[in-house]
């Protein structure tokens, strides 16, 4: 009676049946793993930027991994290098496309680091950020890279418009060493205007993970459903020679 399940053609069901399965679990796992990633991430965030501002010098040595002390608040007074000024392309908020103004600052100290300023729409112009000693307060934050399928930087030369903040390789085209991490700027003394505007936080939510999985794990199950169904079909078929077969 079931002689028919070793068939070529039953094989290739059983395979593209199964194969479907194996894949669309595994990305149900996958957006679980997500899940988990977005939620350690939240957790952070909220951990280290409920707390007090601290100097910048405190929080980032050489011992420091950047990772444990992201969005820490903190503060650092220095003068601006107007000349090493960069904007990152391509960024949006509150739906309207621009860029985010980078420049670094470099404290009485020695120490260099990347300022994110914030966010200016594509129709203003970029404003000169103050050429007195400043003091910024902002989060701190880590090198960015490249996600899978993200726009490329140049590799070599002098660049001006980035894709991303990364920091080793604006420091490879700048005149002394940027600290390892940089400020994503929230207020300064003296103040900005009404541009740059701050950049907004991350939304701490738990996003569509979850709900995909459910869609993953769902639409598996609907696929063995359906291969038991035909299975069951031409069983019941081959009890009943009269009924039109759909597989031989």
């Amino acid at each position: 009676m079931y002689r028919f399940l070793v068939r070529p053609r039953w094989l290739l069901l059983h395979l593209l049946a199964g194969g479907a399965v194996i894949l669309m679990i595994n990305l149900a796992f996958w957006q679980l793993h997500r899940l988990d990633q977005r939620q350690a991430f939240n957790s952070l965030v909220r951990s280290n930027s409920s707390t007090a501002v601290s100097s910048f010098e405190s929080v980032v040595t050489t011992a420091t991994d950047p990772y444990s002390v992201e969005w820490r608040p903190v503060i650092i007074t220095g003068s601006y290098l107007l000349g090493d000024a960069i904007t990152v392309v391509n960024k949006s908020q509150n739906g309207t496309s621009g860029v985010d103004s980078v420049v670094p600052l470099r404290t009485a100290s020695g120490i260099t680091v990347l300022i994110n300023r914030g966010f200016i729409p594509l129709a203003q112009s970029v404003p000169a950020p103050t050429t007195s000693t400043v003091s910024v307060t902002g989060f701190l934050r880590r090198s960015q890279t490249r996600s899978f399928g993200g726009a490329i930087d140049a590799s070599g030369g002098v660049v001006v418009e980035w894709q991303r903040i990364d920091i080793p390789r604006i420091d490879a085209q700048f005149d002394g060493d940027l600290a390892p991490m940089y400020i994503q700027r929230f207020d300064s003394t003296p103040p900005e205007g009404d541009w740059p505007a701050r950049v907004i936080n991350p939304t701490l939510d738990n996003g569509p993970h979850l709900s995909y999985a459910g869609q993953w794990f769902f639409f598996s199950a609907s696929v063995i459903g359906g291969w038991i169904f035909v299975i069951r079909r031409k069983i019941q078929s081959d009890k009943n020679p009269k009924q039109n077969q759909q597989f031989g």
